[in-house]
Order: C-alpha cells, then sequence, then structure tokens
C-alpha cells in the first residue's frame, strides 16, 4: 500500500487511519531499540505494545475489507406511503451484516503431551504433560491475533521434575478452508517463558526469563457455529540468558500435540 499517496489525497479517513498505526507499528521497535534497556520486563513492554498496536492495525484492515465486501444498498425509490410524513413506514431495509465463522472473541483451552528438552539437564528429552490457554480476537476468516499462555510438565530421567512456561503473542492465518470455519491453520508468535525446576519438597529454582519463538498447525473441526474442536501440532523454543548461578545460556525446546477447545464468541 502506497501511504504516502493516500495520506497525501483526499482519501478516506479509515485509509489514512491505516497508514498511520502502519507507520506507528513499524518504526516502535527501532524506538525500543534506542532506549538500551534490557531487563525482561522492557522486554514485556515492548512486546504487549506493539501486539496491541498490531491488534489495532488489524481492526482497521477488518474494516477496509468489511465496506470492500459489503457495499452499502442503494437506496430503493419511495413509495407513496412514504412521502407523507405522518406515515412510520421505514423508508428503506437496512441488510444485516452476519459475522464470519471466524470473527468475534476467540477463546481456547487446550490439553496434549510434548517431547521437552532442557540444554543444562543433559541431552536426554523428556516427555510432558501439556496445557494451554489463548484469548484474543477473530478479525475475519483470514486473519486472527491471540495471546497464548502454555506450560509443559515432566519429570526427567535424572530425577528432576521440569515446567517450562511461555507466554506469546501470535498471528493466525488460514490456508485452507471454508466460509463455514473449517480448515487448516498457521500461527506464530513470540514472548517470554522459562523454566523451573524441582528437586525436592524444598529444593526448588527458576531460570530467568528468555525470548520464546512459538508455532502451530492446527485443523479446526466446526461442530457448531460457534464451537470448534482443534487438533494442534506446536513446537516452542526458548533462550534463556544466564543469571544468576548458571555458567552458561540455557536452550529450552518443546514439540507435540494437543487438542483445543475453540470458541468463536460473535
Amino acid at each position: 500500500m502506497n501511504c504516502g499517496r493516500h495520506a497525501s489525497s483526499k482519501g478516506p479517513a479509515s485509509v489514512k487511519s491505516l497508514c498511520a498505526a502502519m507507520a506507528f507499528v513499524l518504526a516502535f521497535p527501532s524506538a525500543a531499540r534506542a532506549d538500551g534497556r534490557g531487563a525482561s520486563a522492557d522486554t514485556g513492554l515492548v512486546l504487549v505494545d506493539i501486539f496491541l498496536n498490531l491488534f489495532a492495525l488489524g481492526v482497521q484492515a477488518a474494516v477496509l475489507e468489511d465496506a470492500a465486501r459489503h457495499p452499502p444498498p442503494p437506496q430503493p425509490e419511495p413509495t407513496l406511503a412514504q412521502r407523507y410524513p405522518d406515515d412510520d413506514t421505514p423508508r428503506y431495509w437496512r441488510r444485516r451484516r452476519e459475522p464470519q465463522a471466524r470473527q468475534g472473541l476467540l477463546l481456547s483451552f487446550g490439553v496434549g503431551g510434548s517431547s521437552l528438552w532442557v540444554s543444562d539437564q543433559g541431552r536426554q528429552r523428556t516427555g510432558a504433560f501439556d496445557l494451554d490457554f489463548r484469548l484474543g480476537y477473530g478479525f475475519n476468516d483470514r486473519f486472527q491475533m491471540f495471546m497464548d499462555i502454555a506450560a509443559d510438565s515432566g519429570t526427567h530421567p535424572n530425577g528432576n521434575e521440569l515446567a517450562a512456561w511461555t507466554f506469546t503473542f501470535r498471528g493466525q492465518t488460514v490456508l485452507i478452508g471454508d466460509r463455514a470455519g473449517n480448515g487448516l491453520n498457521l500461527n506464530f508468535g513470540v514472548g517470554l517463558g522459562g523454566v523451573t525446576y524441582n528437586s525436592g519438597y524444598f529444593d526448588q529454582t527458576s531460570t530467568p526469563t528468555g525470548l520464546v519463538f512459538a508455532g502451530g498447525l492446527s485443523y479446526d473441526a466446526r461442530l457448531t457455529p460457534w464451537f470448534s474442536l482443534s487438533p494442534e501440532l506446536f513446537v516452542t523454543h526458548n533462550s534463556i540468558p544466564a543469571g544468576a548461578g548458571y555458567n552458561q545460556d540455557v536452550i529450552a525446546t518443546a514439540y507435540g500435540l494437543r487438542l483445543n477447545f475453540l470458541w468463536y464468541l460473535h
């Protein structure tokens, strides 16, 4: 989109707002890097701000797409009854726009299993129980955004109990699907995460917070107009910087399969 040309011309206000939102999102990471702060709390604020601006950008894009897809119907010629001011007959019927299948508040709860590996625990991987929660919004059938909270917990062969947690902001697009809400989806996002170790009742330690990359490939099987079962293949990669008591950086990865119970509340 040529934002300079649209902003200088007398275009629709929604186009100007969309261009302004895109410029702010593209400029924000540079401003964040110029600040020079390396604390995890500042990183979290940067991610939240980017998510909110991408959310606003998605709203603007959804409004433009909806306006292009559903132009206002032409006003019919007034009847004889509508020419009299004392008549209560409406001048025209407004067409009701039904929401798309993946549009609205997105709420998901998932359970499954994963293979978990933490670099400072040796080369062996361990099986883990996976829990996942998502909350977001579907702008249309093509694009959704949500925040994801996930945890993978298991017992390592060396006897330590491990729990890896992640908090990410993700975007999702539909690769193949229909208007009823069935289809193959791809999601990807970034966020924060860490690992907790427990080798006894009173011996529990946690790593510092690290940067997480996460993604998933899921298939929505729509059972009702507002509910779907969504099996998903997922993967996460957490790079944890060395903190107090740690000699080197810690890498935690997990991949597995979960079943999501997904609602779109129109």
